[in-house]
């Protein structure tokens, strides 16, 4: 092999490895399925953290009480986040924390419950 052929293939991986890093780093449709397995749930916080800082924020409200599952839509890029969550209720406030891993578009299922 000589060196133009060399050059040619260390271009192709720098440019595929190029490629790979902006794909990695474009947001994916996720949809965040909580269960909550409480009831009398009226209020429903989400914070998305990513190293430190919020990257999403939600509120969802139910008037009549929340499902036993909420679905939550979200844009996220591939990586590691923490997931904290406000239940608010008839019995109070309660928070959780939650690890989330995104590697691909789909539905992710949180189980939140007491």
């Amino acid at each position: 092999m000589t060196w133009r052929g060399i050059s040619r293939l260390v271009l192709l991986a720098g440019v595929v490895s190029i490629g790979l890093f902006f794909f990695r780093s474009v947001p994916r449709d996720v949809t965040l399925v909580y269960v909550l397995g409480a009831e009398g749930v009226r209020e429903v916080g989400v914070d998305i953290e990513r190293g430190g800082e919020t990257v999403r924020h939600a509120e969802l409200r139910f008037a009549q009480g929340a499902p036993a599952q909420v679905r939550h839509a979200v844009r996220l890029p591939d990586g590691e986040y923490v997931l904290h969550l406000r239940l608010q209720g008839s019995a109070g406030t309660r928070r959780v924390d939650r690890p989330l891993a995104v590697s691909e578009s789909g539905t992710i299922v949180l189980p939140v419950g007491p």
